[in-house]
Formats: structure tokens, C-alpha cells, sequence
């Protein structure tokens, strides 16, 4: 047999008791050669699994999924260790070009989110924390807020809103058709109108901003 490597996913398999989801799963069996290979799946325990499609050829630079069925699950089949064997050969000499074992048993039980055996004794997961803020950005965020907090209101602004809002009530000249209460002299044309529109528009934007 030569030594050439045999890339299979996942390197191991488990299958759960009380998980039915977990009795049919994938074996991936990559190809990265550049030639076709033929591939034959061996188990330990033949009894146990059903494999769909154990023989096959691959072809060169591809992949293939071989489905594994856990076809016997019971408590007594618990914790025992099985294998199964992937093995290439080579296409025109039927020669083994190289072999995988893949370990697989039956745990009783569910599977958690997280393995912890998967992560070591002395290993454990990490939560995710909010990064500290500088003392400069601190301070400068507590000054920012205080100056707005502090700002006092802009007496002028709000005189000269009210002057302006005054003005454009005051009786347009010289459209009005009917005589009106208010002096001639309070009488204001368009154009001078315009103008207080345009300063109330600008104040608001001064007195109105964030």
C-alpha cells in the first residue's frame, strides 16, 4: 500500500440515544489529486450501520458525501468505540493508495450546544465583555453632555423671533382690499415681509438646534 493521504470529514462520528437527528450523518471524502481514485468504506461492525453507496469512484479535485445510519441504536451498543475505514485505490491497478480510520461510538443521552471534553480540562469559553472606555473619551463625553445641559436660552434669538412673527401678521401693502384698523404706517410691503421670513427662519434654526 502506498502512503498517500486520505482527507475525510468530519475525523469523527457520535451518535446519541435519545437524538434521532444524529443517527444518519455525512462522511466527506475529498479528492485533491489529479487523477480518479476508487474508495471503499469498511466498518467494524457491519451490523450496526447502514452505509448507502460503500464503494465508488471519486473524481479528480472533488469531493464526495457518504451517509452513515446508525441502524440498531440500543443501550447496550452505549460507549462501545467502532471504526470505519475509508480506503483509496488507484483506478487502473486496483492498488491501495492509502486508508482513514474514522472513530465513531453511541453516547446515551442528548448532545449539548458545546462540547466541553472537545475544549480540555483546563479550557473553558469566553464571554463577551464591552470594551473599557479611555479616561480622555469619558471625560470628554461628560463634558459634552454638561454643555448642553448648561446652555442657557438665547434671549435674542427668541426677541427677535417674536418681532419677526409680529411683522408678518401686520396687513400687507398695498393688497389690502378692505380698510383696516392698524395705522397706515404699520402697513409693510411683500418684499420687507420676505426678509422677516427669511431672519425667523434663521433664528429658528439657531434657537432650534441640538
Amino acid at each position: 500500500m502506498k502512503n498517500f493521504p486520505v482527507f475525510v470529514f468530519p475525523v469523527s462520528l457520535e451518535f446519541y440515544l435519545n437524538a434521532r437527528h444524529t443517527h444518519k450523518q455525512l462522511l466527506t471524502v475529498y479528492n485533491p489529486y489529479e487523477f480518479s481514485v476508487n474508495f471503499k468504506v469498511l466498518c467494524t461492525s457491519p451490523n450496526k450501520f447502514t452505509v448507502i453507496d460503500p464503494e465508488g469512484v471519486i473524481a479528480p479535485q472533488s469531493c464526495i458525501d457518504i451517509v452513515v445510519r446508525y441502524s440498531q441504536p440500543s443501550i447496550s451498543h452505549c460507549n462501545s468505540a467502532e471504526k470505519f475505514r475509508i480506503t483509496m485505490y488507484d483506478r487502473n491497478t486496483q492498488q491501495a493508495l492509502g486508508k482513514r480510520d474514522i472513530p465513531t461510538k453511541l453516547i446515551e443521552g442528548e448532545p449539548c450546544n458545546i462540547n466541553q471534553e472537545s475544549l480540555g480540562d483546563n479550557f473553558h469559553p469566553l464571554t463577551t465583555k464591552p470594551a473599557p472606555m479611555r479616561t480622555e473619551e469619558h471625560s470628554r463625553v461628560i463634558c459634552n453632555h454638561s454643555h448642553h445641559r448648561d446652555q442657557p436660552i438665547n434671549v435674542v434669538a427668541v426677541a427677535v423671533s417674536i418681532c419677526c412673527i409680529a411683522a408678518l401678521l401686520l396687513p400687507t401693502q398695498p393688497e389690502q382690499v378692505l380698510k383696516s384698523q392698524w395705522p397706515e404706517w404699520l402697513h409693510i410691503g411683500s418684499n420687507l415681509k420676505l426678509v422677516f421670513s427669511f431672519v425667523l427662519g434663521l433664528v429658528s434654526m439657531l434657537v432650534l438646534r441640538p
